[in-house]
């Protein structure tokens, strides 16, 4: 029995010995090496760290062994950067990050993360100074450094994740110069009456929105992930042949030019229609006219648009001419269908609804504002059943059609050609993800 128990205390020490051994053989022969790679950039320049701490697992994470280089005060110079939001690149493993960006001055003018820096412009151009912490840290752990700093020292696997992999932080510390200009780029140069132009601005610093002046319409700029975004119309009416668009961007003026192409619509036989009274005209200009030029909000609509109406006739066509006992007269701005009275009306695109009321030029109206200044009109329903200030989705029922219903698109007070949005064709669907 004695000889058994000194055998097995001697297996024992043996097998200590022998995984000590092995866990220090690991121990001794990690090395930095089995950290993750530090490759991150800012615009087309590769950052150097200048300070990490990582915890590296061993032995399947019940060891670990510290690589840990205090945070210095040196700072990279990237140099001139002419890009007005220069692209963060991260390594794969990252998870976590903080990123603080100030002024020539010492003030700060950006702090989060690098997701949230994706929406960031810079104010002006000039130097700056930024400072990066990228951190990889399993999945619900915490992002505070570590124990051990820059002594080594170990300290036990948090047994997050299995199998056990490195967490731990670098640091990049960087200085710039930023000189960036606007870069203005439009959807197409040539468009045919009734169509829309997509206008982006990139490249530019600060917050102050571009103002773009043409005698196509009154154009709104709107914040877009890499700068603005605005649209053009050139309504059924613009005339044929060349027209200047001035865009000035923080007192730049940068000048382009769309030409129009003449489009026939054709006729339409109408009959005579009675004179509106004069408080009629008078109590809509006062319900519609000033959302013409009401400021535009932020982009609604997804992809294409719907016909409001599912079962029509067509009885006046955009831009069609009106002709009256054999007499041509005015072009139509707006499309008149002849619909079943009972069926619903839907929203063309998502939006909120600005107008929702009786009128007595235009019956039940309901107007709905899509973002950027583009706005669906439509005139003569038989009961409404939204209200303004509602969110709306594209498709969703606004209202009981009666027997005719008239729709009118416009951008800002140019109607546009509907059909163009329910083909999802045109600048209005141009990089609108972007």
């Amino acid at each position: 029995m004695k000889r058994f128990l000194l055998w097995l205390v001697g297996v024992v020490l043996g097998v200590g010995i022998f995984l000590g051994a092995v866990m220090g053989v690991s121990y001794a022969f990690t090395t930095e090496g089995g950290c993750p790679d530090s490759t991150a950039q800012f615009g087309t320049e590769a950052l150097e760290p200048n300070g990490w701490c990582w915890q590296v697992p061993l032995i399947g994470g019940k060891l670990d062994k510290v690589f840990a280089s205090p945070a210095t005060l040196t700072v990279q110079k990237l140099g001139t950067l002419y890009t007005a939001h220069p692209a963060i690149t991260l390594p794969d493993w990252a998870s976590y990050t903080t990123l603080t960006i100030q002024n020539a001055y010492g003030s700060i003018v950006f702090v989060g993360s690098v997701s949230d820096y994706q929406s960031f412009l810079f104010p002006a151009n000039g130097e700056y100074k930024a400072e990066l912490s990228v951190w990889r840290v399993p999945e619900g752990g915490m992002a505070t450094q570590f124990e051990g700093g820059s002594t080594g020292a170990v300290r036990r696997n948090l047994g997050l994740e299995k199998p056990a992999k490195p967490t731990g932080w670098y640091r990049y510390a960087f200085r710039f110069t930023l000189q960036a200009s606007a870069e203005v780029e439009l959807s197409a140069e040539r468009v045919e009456q009734g169509g829309i132009v997509g206008l982006r601005i990139s490249g530019m610093t600060g917050d102050a929105a571009p103002t773009v002046e043409t005698d196509l319409g009154n154009v709104q700029c709107v914040r877009a992930a890499d700068g603005w975004r605005a649209y053009i119309p050139a309504a059924y009416n613009a005339s044929s042949g060349g027209h200047e668009v001035n865009i000035t961007v923080n007192g730049e003026t940068i000048t382009c030019s769309i030409i129009v192409l003449p489009k026939d619509f054709g006729t339409v036989d109408v009959e005579p229609e009675p004179d509106a009274s004069e408080a009629a005209n008078t109590q809509f200009r006062n319900a519609v006219w000033g959302l013409y030029e009401a400021p535009a909000r932020e982009k609604m609509w997804q992809g294409g648009f719907v016909n409001p109406v599912e079962s029509y006739t067509t009885l006046v066509d955009y831009g069609q001419v009106r002709v009256v006992n054999g007499r041509q007269g005015s072009r139509s701005n707006s499309t008149k269908l002849y619909t079943i009275p009972g069926e619903p009306c839907r929203a063309p695109a998502n939006g909120v609804v600005v107008l929702a009321a009786e009128l007595a030029l235009t019956g039940n109206t309901v107007v709905i504002d899509h973002g950027c200044g583009m706005r669906s009109y439509l005139y003569g329903l038989q009961t409404l059943s939204v209200s303004a200030g509602q969110t709306v989705e594209k498709g969703q029922a606004v209202g009981v059609l009666g027997e005719e219903l008239t729709k009118d698109f416009k951008l800002g007070s140019k109607s546009v050609n509907p059909w163009m949005l329910f083909q999802t064709s045109g600048g209005l669907f141009w990089k609108e993800n972007s």
